[in-house]
């Protein structure tokens, strides 16, 4: 309670004007936190000041304890009032100063991570930093106020070490932000394809060892790799690693969804925060799994994944919230993890007993003397059935929501959505989920209604404002998902808006001159083109597959020129370490590949479905479909030349072309089936 009283006397700081929740965690601190911004940076200048920059998230769990520990203290928070300008940054929000800043201290220190804390010039460059420090010195740490006088003394002292390790950094930030241009070829996609394979663990799946990150856009790719090549090994890494993630801890068997990372080899132990961009992209990739394998339990866990979003994470507008906390007030887990009595007593003896032993709930437990639910693929079930299993989880799930909750960051991110638009339009079309493509068509709605001014996007919707420049990401994430929304539905207006952001994104991101895109239109830090494809996919990858698709739908070449003038830019980073960006090697196995075209002509949209489900039924990871209807026809043949010629008649008919050539327009589904899988 003296805590509680202690916080309600003080004086909020200025980011208690701010939205992103992160921030105002931090709006009772005694540090004099701004945000980022013209008063902050001027405010360094003018005082000659060093500035100290911190970088986290809402979500994160170090975050939090250094908030506790470093900035809730009064001796630590003069300390820096007197000497630093404190500034505080949600890195979602800005991403371009999270990832200057990031790779800086990756330069100086070789690792990285949230909090992350750097010092800078008043002129914004880097001379000293890391990630979390610890209030007393412990583990080979120095405490942070051991930090804070050193970096103060250094900066008073001298400033020629400051001076010379400032300009030492950005000349290193300036090697790796430079590119690399080079053709690309079809060994690119072999070495991408090697390089992953050497890392995979055949007992467990995924890549590397503890801790282990689901990588979903590996495993596209490695899907896109078996789909033209036949490679076995590619596909049954996938689905070695999506039935271990699916059987762990990892996964939330009652809640649906997945944990951030595992800490251990074996997918048991996660860190517990829930990211909407995680689940979108690994949505997706269950999916396109699912229409490779036929394994109906990877259409369950998208099925399980996407209603989370829709019971948890939706906002009433239609957008899609950011994350849900780690941590609730009773410690790190505690939501997500029984014990046999708490099983038993919801569920009964018998019916506790069996679900207990499917999902490894002990006594002794394996985290903290509690369980983390998994599952043992093999497992029967311990000897329910699966619609009593069912119903079990159920149960439980309902008891849980009568836990103290983690926080939900609820800002809504306009790239982030775009992910989980696409996720959602996907899965709803594949699985005959009407409820996921209406749930997308909701969200894209909410952000061409609220995320934009005067035609441009806007980054962030937060406490009923919109606000912050669009960034690469918001644009080429969000065309992602208008596209994945005009195949589900046919409407032409969702490519319309697609085109349309494609010419805003290339008029104020495309580097004319060098291509590529940079991040953000504005220079501060720096001007950057990112092509590493990280825990989400870089917005120059994502641009390059949407404008290769784009040319594809439109028949305009100029887009197909301007996603290649992209993968060049990049060439020799992807040829450093193609397991790095391989989403942009998805986009270049479009290229180098080529697409096929699917037109199905029908007079309604529901006359259609037939010559819809052959095509959805099966992974082609590089066809471009369109149906165009007798409403329709007219808006398409405006938008695309792929409709010339093929009106809707009496009946559906579909037309499949591929390699400038176009097979005999097929009027049955079985007719259409055969002309996929190669025998027409």
């Amino acid at each position: 309670m003296g805590a509680e009283r202690k916080l309600q006397e003080r004086k909020p700081n200025r980011l208690a004007e701010e939205k992103s929740p992160y921030l105002l965690e931090h709006a009772f601190n005694p540090v004099a936190w701004y945000p980022w911004g013209k008063e902050a940076l001027a405010k360094a200048r003018n005082d000659n000041k060093p500035i100290l920059l911190s970088i986290g998230y809402s979500t994160c769990h170090w975050c939090h304890v250094m908030r506790d520990e470093t900035f809730e203290d009064e001796k630590v928070a003069s300390f820096i009032n007197r000497n630093f300008i404190p500034i505080k940054v949600d890195r979602e929000e800005r991403p371009e100063v999270d990832a200057y800043y990031m790779a800086a201290v990756q330069a100086m220190t070789g690792g990285g991570g949230w909090p992350l804390n750097v010092f800078l010039t008043p002129d914004l460059r880097a001379f000293y930093g890391g990630t979390y420090f610890p209030p007393e010195p412990r583990l080979g740490l120095p405490s942070f106020m051991q930090v804070l006088e050193f970096v103060s003394n250094l900066w008073k002292e001298r400033r020629a070490e400051v001076t010379e390790n400032a300009e030492r950094v950005a000349g290193a930030l300036a090697e790796v932000n430079a590119g690399g241009a080079a053709d690309l070829a079809k060994s690119s996609l072999d070495e991408g394809y090697t390089t992953l394979m050497s890392s995979f663990d055949g007992v467990h799946g995924g890549f590397g060892a503890a801790p282990k990150f689901p990588l979903p856009m590996s495993l596209a790719f490695l899907l896109r790799y078996n789909y033209r090549t036949g490679k076995e090994l590619a596909m049954s890494g996938v689905v070695k690693t999506l039935e271990e993630m699916m059987a762990g801890g990892i996964r939330d068997h009652l809640g649906g969804g997945f944990h951030r990372y595992s800490t251990d080899r074996v997918w048991l132990v996660p860190h517990f925060e829930k990211m909407l961009y995680d689940n979108a992209l690994l949505a997706k990739v269950y999916l396109e799994a699912y229409q490779a394998t036929g394994k109906q339990e990877h259409a369950e866990v998208v099925r399980e994944t996407l209603g989370w979003l829709g019971r948890e994470m939706t906002d009433p507008g239609g957008g899609f919230y950011s994350a849900q906390d780690a941590d609730t007030s009773e410690g790190e887990g505690e939501y997500y993890t029984w014990t046999p009595g708490e099983v038993v007593g919801v569920l009964g003896p018998a019916d506790g007993e069996k679900f207990c032993r499917a999902y490894g709930v002990t006594r002794v437990g394996n985290f903290e003397g509690r369980s983390i639910l998994h599952l043992d693929p093999s497992s029967t079930g311990g000897g329910l059935k699966r619609e009593l299993l069912a119903g079990s989880k159920q149960r439980l799930y309902e008891a849980r929501l009568k836990r103290p909750r983690p926080a939900t960051d609820k800002k809504i991110l306009t790239s982030w959505n775009g992910l989980a638009i696409s996720a959602m339009a996907a899965a709803g079309q594949v699985l005959g989920e009407k409820g996921f493509v209406g749930a997308a068509a909701g969200a894209a709605d909410f952000l061409l209604r609220r995320c934009q001014r005067d035609g441009k996007l806007l980054r962030r919707f937060a406490g009923g404002e919109a606000a912050l420049e669009g960034t690469l990401e918001d644009y080429a994430f969000f065309v992602q998902g208008l596209l994945d929304l005009f195949e589900a539905t046919a409407e032409p207006r969702w490519l319309e808006e697609a085109v349309r952001l494609t010419a805003v994104m290339v008029e104020g991101y495309e580097d004319k001159g060098g291509g590529g895109f940079y991040l953000t239109l504005s220079a501060e830090p720096a001007k950057l083109k990112e092509g590493y494809d990280g825990p989400t996919p870089s917005g120059n990858s994502v641009a390059a597959l949407n404008l290769v698709k784009l040319s594809e739908f439109t028949g305009d070449q100029e887009f197909r020129k301007k996603a290649e003038a992209t993968m060049r830019y990049f060439g020799k980073d992807i040829e450093r370490n193609p397991a790095s960006h391989t989403c942009m090697l998805i986009a270049l196995d479009l290229v180098l590949n080529g697409a096929k075209e699917v037109v199905v002509s029908a007079p309604t949209f529901k006359q259609a479905e037939g010559m819809r489900n052959v095509i959805l039924s099966r992974f082609i990871p590089d066809k471009v479909l369109i149906v165009t209807t007798s409403r329709t026809q007219g808006r398409l043949a405006e938008l695309t030349s792929l409709v010339e010629g093929r009106g809707p008649s009496a009946r559906a008919r579909a037309y499949v072309c591929e390699n400038f050539a176009c097979k005999l327009p097929v009027d049955t589904p079985e007719e259409l089936r055969v002309q996929l899988s190669g025998q027409g």
